[in-house]
């Protein structure tokens, strides 16, 4: 007579299979996470486009010189008056704004990056004709090589905001 022992515990197989689904949901998990920080990246691009539109037409139908000041870590926009710039205080939508600690911001003007320290202000103008310094922003993280968005913005007055890594175009 055969007796059959049961055997406790799981199959290789089982096991197996187990680590793969785990794999698979911390895979997700970490995907979703990432995505998360380049949507708030593109947030941020976006809102500053918007802003930069808003400014325009500011300037426009209040004949007004209005400028766009870039930090290291932001942005804020300005207004002559009297021969000096000073931050725009018509509303609370053109406060200085600030990115994430880890957000890199690098400004070009006739496609040479300038800096952005506190000794010489990088400025775009925005004038009353509705022209514009032309320029190009863009936005990145530090601990990364590449930026991801770039904002463009003509003489004209013309915004594009590109995603660079996957050549996508908005705005």
């Amino acid at each position: 007579m055969y007796h059959y022992r049961r055997q406790s515990g799981f199959t290789l197989l089982e096991i197996l299979v187990v680590l793969v689904l785990l794999g698979i949901i911390l895979s997700v998990a970490v995907l979703s996470t990432g995505g998360d920080d380049t949507r708030k990246l593109e947030q941020d691009i976006q809102r500053m486009t918007q802003l930069i539109r808003l400014a325009q037409e500011e300037a426009i139908l209040n004949g007004k010189e209005l400028a766009i000041r870039f930090y290291p870590d932001g942005y804020e926009f300005q207004e002559l008056q009297d021969k000096e710039w000073l931050p725009l205080q018509d509303s609370n939508l053109f406060v200085r704004r600030q990115f994430a600690e880890e957000v890199k911001l690098e400004v070009r003007q006739d496609g040479v990056p300038v800096s952005l320290g506190e000794e010489e202000p990088v400025r775009v103008l925005l004038q009353s004709s509705g022209e514009m310094t032309p320029f190009e922003v863009y936005l990145g993280w530090y601990d990364d090589v590449d930026p991801i968005f770039l904002l463009t913005g003509n003489a004209i007055g013309k915004l594009t905001v590109k995603n660079i890594r996957d050549d996508s175009l908005s705005g």
